[in-house]
């Protein structure tokens, strides 16, 4: 390794940095000064020495080249999640970014890149999910090399004026209301979404032999049925976490299985649709007429989704263990159960505190005071 000193054809006098290995040059540079060269130089020797070298022509190839292998790897994802990230590297970034070196990419192009984004119309959460896009598939170039740094890493998504959605939730009358407003004899689907906490996705994937009865009325929980963000296709996978779980039925959903249930076979769905195959959140919400039912009742920008919300509400309004409530939802810990529901849990505790407060008076009162204060005083 070397330091060159020559001089350009305007006079101006520039440094070459030359890195070479095992015999042959793999890297070099040209510097203004000197100094920032052999500093250059023997920062290349400190890297090569502790193994943490990186050749800089593996960081010429252009981003594309990258996507494709980055994409053939995420074939064990769910599908939904490989058709987001398909779309967004072929929407979004590959138009930008496909012809330029991996190498070239730097920080603040990212940043304009997602602020740009919301500029052109999309909302700041969709812009946060693409810029994780974006950060997976530069994560992936810095584990093959290609860089040093995930430059995507430390961008912060746009957030001005955004405002986080909380999720909804029912009281057991505005459950009862909204079924009412419902149209048709899918209606009853409203509650049973309200008082298991199935996903969607979860109660289209229903088959008829999911039905348990020991230790309890329940449904086993094995697949999801989702459709395609493109074109609205149906198609089956795993569940979210990809760990099947039972859910317990409460009373009143027991007539509404076993009405569905009625002169099906083991393999059929459930909740089938009106020309058969599993039920869609679109087709359903047209059929019961979704947009003007929950204008009736007064709950204009209630989703579907809500409904799951709302039996967490139940639950934990009922005392139930957030431990319980975790396995019954379907989330991967407790910790993720108290991070979305919380609130409601703090909500409880001084219905909690009034509760327990009359429990200990009425014991209290039913405690007669007599022979066994009398036995106290001799000591027997």
């Amino acid at each position: 390794m070397s330091v060159q000193r020559y001089t350009t054809a305007d006079g101006k006098v520039r440094y070459r940095a030359r890195v070479k290995h095992h015999g042959r040059e793999v890297a070099n540079r040209v510097f203004d000064r000197k100094r920032d060269a052999e500093a250059w130089e023997e920062e290349q020797k400190r890297k090569l020495r502790l193994g943490e070298w990186h050749d800089p022509r593996r960081g010429r190839v252009a981003l594309s080249v990258i996507a494709a292998d980055w994409l053939d790897a995420r074939q064990t994802l769910k599908r939904k999640s490989q058709a987001l990230e398909l779309m967004v590297w072929k929407r979004h970034i590959e138009p930008k970014f496909g012809k330029v070196p991996v190498a070239a990419i730097t920080k603040s192009d990212v940043a304009m890149w997602d602020g740009r984004l919301v500029a052109d119309g999309r909302s700041p959460s969709s812009a946060a999910r693409y810029l994780g896009v974006f950060r997976r598939l530069l994560a992936f170039a810095v584990e093959d090399g290609r860089m040093t740094v995930n430059v995507a890493a430390t961008v912060k998504p746009p957030t001005a004026g955004h405002v986080k959605r909380e999720g909804q939730f029912l009281s057991r009358k505005e459950i009862h209301d909204l079924e009412a407003a419902c149209a048709g004899r899918y209606a009853e689907i409203v509650r049973v979404l309200a008082l298991s906490g199935l996903r969607w996705s979860e109660l289209a994937g229903l088959r008829v032999g999911d039905r348990v009865r020991v230790p309890g009325q329940g449904l086993r929980l094995q697949r999801t049925v989702m459709a395609s963000s493109d074109k609205g296709v149906l198609f089956v996978d795993t569940l979210k976490n990809k760990r099947s779980r039972t859910v317990p039925l409460v009373d009143e959903l027991v007539p509404i299985i076993d009405k569905w249930s009625e002169g099906k076979k083991g393999d059929d769905w459930l909740f089938d649709a009106p020309k058969g195959g599993p039920l869609s959140e679109a087709n359903w919400k047209r059929s019961v007429d979704w947009a003007e039912a929950i204008k009736k009742i007064g709950r204009p920008a209630l989703r579907v989704h809500d409904l799951r919300h709302t039996c967490a509400s139940l639950w934990l309004g009922a005392g139930a263990d957030p431990k319980v409530l975790q396995r019954n939802l379907g989330h991967a810990s407790a910790a993720m159960t108290m991070d979305l529901y919380g609130h409601l849990i703090d909500d409880n505790l001084w219905d909690s505190a009034k509760r327990l407060g009359g429990i200990l008076a009425a014991s209290e009162a039913d405690e007669e005071p007599g022979e066994d204060e009398d036995d106290d005083e001799t000591g027997s």
